[in-house]
């Protein structure tokens, strides 16, 4: 026979046990679910068809705990008679737990069932055992009373409504496809009906009028209103979350997701500076010491307490300079001062490795990268790199001595005042964590519109600004103010809309703090009333309320922020991840030259790895000849400078500069031995004078002058307000098309290439700047292997060797004399550019008279089809 006193344990036992095994198995399971990736997905899914009934079943049996409470009181009230406290607490228990679950079901509409069913099945195997346990530890109670009966015909209830919820999910199941319109896991950003692919820049609303629709993406709304279906910010958000989802999915869980941020390992911890690693190792110890303090500062102060009250009999002084030092230690005077003396130079390590490493990579990586980025996108993924580093601020130095605190609060106030206490201040957390996350998640929507609404703002004001001359051109003024003012009417609509929420659900946050205080400081006044307490502990209790409220805070915001980091971190890594296509062999040497002599043996080229730009190309240009490539836009002619500058590797082929291979040599040295004109240059928002000494940094100031006026610049330049020191504006926009490529000949002239790449060099300038700049490249290309592409034929006229380039071929080569008697394709391109071209004949008639005359005209024929028009014969 078990005794009384058994049974009373064992009664005990179970009331602790049964929420406790719940609530683990729940935050277990669901923390797998989400680990494992097994969640519900964004779009229509299968969803349990009875799933409404189990939530209103699982409501239910979270009230028959609430009613038999109820009955416990209405106990004390009619017949003064205390239950133990274990029933109460283990009541409020499984009140606190199965309702988190039931809330958590309710909130989700397609869940995973495990961290649900599976408390289930405890419940099935506890109630009984609770049920049984307390009858047989009051079957001896002669004073039983009727709301005994009640509650054990309650829990009956409970257990009916329990095997009801299980059978109903068991075999009432079948699963019916429903859309997902949870507001918690619907995607921050949306996804439009258009691909991701393509430009990321949004209409402006330039050139565009209300009734305008994006047929881009077959939506109906206006390109020009702030209802635009998707931003470039939200398009780059978007874009970036999405390749976050699709990386984690590909990895299978979160734990091998994040291994994937190692790559960041190096940069974040000092691996190779020992006094780094020391100096972090003692923040740690520093924070440790917080975590004492914040225990050891309530307690003082309710020793301090009782010290003057004179119920601790111990000296007043004594026990205030005790807490006076504690609080400084405390403040930011102290540990907090010491610490970041220790953290800065890891942090400042940790942005400055991050930031150098990212901006090196970048500008190693291969053509085929940057020319399908934007500048803007890659700029702000090498200024998210500090999203790491704040991650693992927020989780080692935030977030982990926030928990000991947490548990350390429990522990102590459970241990001081009972575990009536230990299960208001869990209550009371879970609680304002919970209530803080559905916040977040309630005002996904107003958020987004707010961002939204913010960025519509900023494009169109810096549209304006940027585009004023156009703006003012076409008279378009008091349409870019209205514009603007409709704007930012949405934009503080919309901050109006969240902020107001905001208030609102702070407050009711702040009253579940209240109303937790409250029932804490109501139980300690009782026990300090019945001598089971001292005044000090109620002023220690409420110092520890006061700092729960940072943590429980920062907990309820920190999914969301660690989130947010990994979507930022995620271009960063991206990038990382990124290989350059055109990299140093393992075995590259330094280019050898021997006079440049260039040959082309069957390449071949393509962009898409689909349509071929260059097609099995032939050539061999030797030592100081230019070499120039005419034809068609589009014929590939650039594509070749652009393979000889091994921006690209060829498909196929090779191409060999003095009998060596240009993937066998060193991409430094081959780049250095060539000088290239690009078609459109580009100049830095600096002077005149350091643009073009950045082809030669050593270079002096005469070399400078003497390369700008083999350029026919020098003159110009001095012209300037401030001559060479005369800032060219960001990519030289103070210039004129002409003036920059003449100054970026002349940074090809200083910088004495063996080599020289001529793209189109002299095609913005007139004439007679022509003719000089023709003069500047003789000096250039003197003794020097040079290739020239160009449309305007005249400019290559003098070339030793033609090359005509149609669809990616060489059809004709030669030089000028050889080709227009060849009477071929290049013959047929210089007719069109020298001569004029056949007007129709034209008869004109004067049908005021009867007898008119008529105007003939005749037209003379040149050879080889150059025509000239001749003057009409009545005219002559």
């Amino acid at each position: 026979m078990i005794g009384d006193e058994q049974l009373s344990w064992l009664l005990c036992s179970l009331h602790y046990a049964y929420p406790v095994i719940s609530f683990l198995y729940f935050a277990v399971a669901s923390s797998i679910s989400i680990c494992t990736l097994q969640t519900t997905a964004t779009d229509a899914t299968t969803v349990h068809a009875r799933r409404t009934a189990i939530v209103w079943l699982y409501a239910a049996f979270v009230l028959c705990f609430l009613a038999q409470l109820l009955t416990k009181l209405a106990t004390i009230a009619s017949h003064d008679v205390w239950p133990t406290q274990d029933t109460i607490i283990g009541l409020l228990s499984c009140i606190l737990v199965f309702g988190i679950q039931q809330n958590s079901l309710s909130s989700t509409a397609s869940p995973v069932w495990y961290p649900y069913y599976g408390p289930w099945l405890i419940a099935i195997a506890m109630e009984p055992a609770v049920f049984v346990t307390e009858i047989l530890a009051h079957n001896k109670d002669t004073a039983r009373s009727d709301w005994y009966t009640v509650s054990l015909a309650i829990a009956v209830l409970r257990f009916v409504i329990l095997l009801a919820m299980v059978l109903a999910f068991l075999f009432l199941g079948g699963y019916a496809n429903e859309m997902a319109t949870d507001e918690e896991r619907t995607l921050l950003l949306p996804k439009p009906d258009h691909s991701s692919d393509g430009d990321c820049s949004a209409d402006s609303g330039y050139g565009t009028n209300t009734e305008t629709t994006n047929t881009e993406a077959n939506n109906t709304e206006t390109v020009n209103s702030p209802s635009d279906p998707e931003s470039p910010w939200e398009r780059q958000e978007r874009i970036a979350r999405e390749q976050m989802e699709k990386r984690l999915k590909s990895e299978g869980s979160w734990f091998a997701y994040i291994k994937g941020f190692m790559v960041f390992f190096p940069y974040v911890w000092p691996v190779n500076n020992r006094r780094l690693q020391a100096n972090a190792v003692l923040v740690g110890v520093c924070l440790l010491a917080g975590n004492a303090l914040n225990f050891l500062i309530p307690r003082q102060l309710g020793a301090v307490m009782d010290s003057l009250s004179g119920f601790s009999g111990q000296n007043p002084w004594v026990q205030v300079m005790i807490f006076a030092g504690l609080r400084l230690l405390a403040s930011e005077a102290g540990l907090s001062l010491v610490r970041q003396f220790f953290w800065l130079p890891v942090e400042y390590y940790s942005q400055e490795a991050i930031s150098t490493a990212a901006y090196s990579h970048v500008m190693n990586l291969s053509s085929e990268f940057h020319d399908s980025k934007s500048s803007s996108d890659l700029i702000v993924a090498i200024s998210h790199g500090t999203s790491i580093s704040n991650m693992l601020e927020s989780l080692c130095f935030r977030a982990i001595p926030m928990m000991i605190d947490l548990v350390v609060a429990f522990s102590y106030l459970s241990s001081k005042f009972g575990a009536y206490e230990g299960f208001i201040t869990v209550a009371t957390g879970l609680a304002f964590i919970q209530a803080a996350a559905r916040m977040i998640a309630g005002f996904q929507n107003r958020r987004k519109k707010m961002v939204k609404a913010y960025f519509e703002e900023h494009y169109v004001r810096q549209a304006g600004i940027q585009g004023w001359h156009t703006v003012s051109a076409f008279n378009q003024v008091p349409y870019e103010e209205e514009r603007y003012g409709v704007a930012v009417s949405n934009s503080v609509t919309a901050i109006k809309s969240i902020y107001v929420g905001y208030l609102l659900r702070q407050a009711l946050q702040y009253l579940i703090l209240l109303a937790g205080l409250l029932a804490g400081a109501f139980l300690a006044v009782y026990q300090i009333t019945n001598g089971q307490a001292t005044p000090g502990d109620f002023f220690m209790l409420l110092t520890y309320w006061s700092q729960l409220t940072g943590p429980l805070q920062f907990f309820s915001s920190l999914g969301r922020s660690i989130s947010q980091d990994l979507v930022h971190a995620e271009r960063l890594l991206e990038v990382m991840l990124t290989k350059p296509t055109v990299m140093d062999r393992p075995d590259a040497k330094p280019l050898k030259l021997n006079g440049g002599q260039v040959e082309l043996r069957d390449v071949s080229f393509s962009y898409d790895k689909k349509k071929d730009i260059l097609k099995s190309v032939n050539m061999c240009v030797p030592s100081g000849t230019t070499a120039a490539f005419v034809g068609a836009t589009g014929a590939g002619k650039s594509t070749i400078l652009k393979v000889l500058d091994r921006f690209y590797d060829v498909s196929g082929g090779s191409i060999l500069i003095d009998g060596q291979d240009i993937r066998d040599v060193t991409l430094s040295s081959l780049r250095q031995s060539i000088g290239i004109v690009p078609q459109a240059p580009i100049l830095f928002d600096d002077t005149v004078i350091n643009n073009i000494r950045y082809a030669r940094l050593t270079a002096t100031d005469e070399e400078i002058y003497a390369a700008c006026k083999a350029a026919a610049i020098h003159e110009q330049i001095m012209g300037f307000t401030d001559g060479y020191q005369t800032r060219v504006g960001e990519r030289g926009v103070k210039l004129s098309g002409g003036e920059l490529q003449r100054i970026a000949i002349a940074r090809a002239i200083l910088k004495r290439p063996d080599i020289v790449l001529l793209d189109e060099a002299t095609s913005s300038v007139d004439t007679d700047t022509e003719q000089k700049i023709q003069d500047g490249l003789q000096i250039l290309c003197e003794g020097r292997t040079t290739f020239i592409v160009a449309h305007r034929l005249s400019t290559v006229m003098n070339a030793d060797v033609i090359f005509v380039v149609a669809d990616g071929e060489i059809v004709e080569h030669g030089n000028h004399e050889d080709l227009i008697a060849k009477d071929g394709k290049y013959a047929e391109l210089w007719s069109k550019q020298i001569f004029v071209k056949p007007k129709e004949a034209k008869v004109e008639s004067d049908n005021k008279k009867k007898t008119g005359d008529d105007a003939n005209e005749q037209v003379t024929k040149t050879p080889k089809g150059h025509r000239r028009e001749v003057e009409s014969s009545n005219n002559r």
